[in-house]
């Protein structure tokens, strides 16, 4: 796990100073530390990606809205469909009753 730390001068293992005006990222026993411009583009880049997270969340929703419509619909049409097929079987079988001739022996 990282934590993110600001410190103005932060030591690392062997007591060098960490504190320039490059964007550089040191670890110390598992904490991270960055300087001030590192970590507002680090900042940024979170806001970027959580921005876009939520968006392809709210495009998922809406592809989900589409879908379950689409799938009552589909739905619909298949009963109708079964409905027409029932109705379809009695009047085959009304006709070929009424055409049925009649033997005598």
């Amino acid at each position: 796990m990282f934590l993110f730390v600001y410190y103005p001068t932060t030591l690392d293992n062997t007591d060098i100073s960490t504190l320039n005006k490059d964007k550089v990222s040191v670890s110390t026993n598992s904490i991270e530390t960055y300087n001030k411009e590192t970590l507002d583009d680090k900042i940024h880049r979170l806001i970027t990606t959580n921005t876009q997270l939520i968006i392809n969340k709210i495009e998922t929703e809406k592809t989900k809205i589409n879908l379950k419509t689409n799938k009552i619909q589909l739905l619909r049409e298949k009963n109708s469909l079964i409905a027409k097929k029932k109705k379809l079987r009695i009047e085959i079988v009304t006709l070929n009753i009424v055409n049925v001739p009649i033997r005598r022996h």
